[in-house]
């Protein structure tokens, strides 16, 4: 109830401050979208898995998940000031036969430019660092879903100041928490000139630090770009030698590397090719592999759905019509070291304001918990 009134005084104190910006501003204009989004997932177990013996995670056959995004944006100009107002909700239901639903606020924010060369942000907004397609280690706050790249990611409340330059901007962000020990700040300065760009970014958290570098080459029939971070901490489990599983807040503090390199090639009009490599130095080796096998399921921590080793591979193929009206893509995700393969072929059909992909998710050995997953997701834009 809390968190729902915080959301309603939240709307009002937006829309106040837009209906008093529009008593001014010389130029004014007021966007709003709603999308309706309806998934349904069979899901086929696999009953000898390492992951889920016997199914104890007690996994049902079938789910299904509703969300519904109202999206406002106003936007208004005064000489040399533009101000916007952005709200994003999604209204989840994830349990029909119990009714139960969650609203969730993925963006709230205002956005001051001046001159049209300095911008303040203020407010929960997305934060899209990175130039991956699946993966984007720079990104220090949220990961997008590699099996889902399109999904409306949450935002993050910060304060946020730019400076845009002719060919490049540098950019200071200022991240508060309710704990002082997660209080973060960054700073990122971005460079684009004909087709190439670059970014390179720097992210405090109490006493850990990050390192970011990311490029990219943008051609009509070939694409490049590859991104890569250094820091002194670590988001992910692991065991030593001793067979003990160690958490991120305890493993030893030195610096290690994640990078990732990848391009597009189109051949055509209607087929291309998308190919990603990612290297995570803190995640495990092939000795570590077995030790995590062995004492499946108590190490389920470790457990990753696409790669559990410091290697990962993914390989897309895309076939489309002439007017993109429908598409077809043959999507592989495969880790050397655990032999851990998924193949996942996905189709698309828009119509209008109507969208219907369909896709299947095959997994090919027991640090698996399913054999498939089959999926129908419509959407409705208004």
């Amino acid at each position: 109830m809390k968190t729902i009134k915080r959301i309603v005084i939240s709307f009002i104190l937006v829309l106040g401050l837009a209906s008093n910006i529009s008593l001014w501003s010389q130029d004014q204009s007021l966007s709003y979208q709603v999308i309706l989004e309806t998934k349904g997932e069979y899901n086929n177990l696999d009953r000898k898995s390492k992951i889920n013996p016997d199914n104890w995670m007690n996994i049902g056959d079938f789910a299904a998940l509703s969300q519904l995004y109202p999206i406002l944006q106003f936007n208004s100009r005064s000489g040399d000031l533009a101000t916007r107002l952005g709200v994003e909700a999604n209204l989840r239901s994830y349990n029909f036969e119990k009714d139960s639903t969650r609203l969730l606020i993925q963006e709230l924010y205002s956005q001051f430019t001046f001159k049209d060369k300095h911008y303040f942000v203020f407010g929960k907004k997305r934060l899209d660092w990175g130039s991956g397609m699946i993966w984007n280690p720079t990104n220090f706050f949220i990961q997008k879903d590699p099996l889902r790249t399109q999904n409306r990611l949450e935002g993050i409340f910060m304060l946020n100041y730019s400076y845009l330059f002719s060919e490049s901007a540098i950019s200071i962000y200022l991240f508060p928490d309710k704990k002082k020990e997660n209080f973060k700040a960054a700073i990122k300065y971005d460079y684009s000139k004909d087709r190439i760009d670059a970014a390179v970014s720097f992210v405090e958290y109490g006493k850990y630090q990050q390192v970011g570098l990311d490029l990219s080459y943008g051609g009509n029939l070939f694409t490049f770009y590859g991104e890569g971070v250094l820091r002194n901490f670590s988001k992910s489990y692991k065991i030593d030698d001793n067979n003990i599983l160690q958490i991120p807040d305890n493993r030893k503090k030195t610096f290690s590397s994640e990078f990732v390199v990848g391009g597009s090639v189109v051949f055509n009009m209607h087929l291309s090719f998308r190919g990603e490599y990612r290297f995570r130095e803190d995640y495990l080796d092939k000795s570590q592999i077995r030790l995590f096998e062995n004492q499946l399921p108590d190490n389920l921590m470790i457990w990753d759905a696409i790669s559990v080793s410091k290697h990962t591979l993914f390989a897309s193929f895309d076939y489309r019509d002439t007017y993109s009206r429908w598409s077809a893509n043959l999507r592989t995700f495969y880790d050397p070291l655990s032999n851990q393969l998924i193949v996942s072929p996905l189709g698309v059909l828009t119509m209008n304001n109507f969208q219907i992909e369909a896709s299947t998710i095959f997994y090919n050995n027991k640090l698996s918990i399913h054999n498939f997953q089959s999926t129908i997701l419509l959407s409705c834009f208004f």
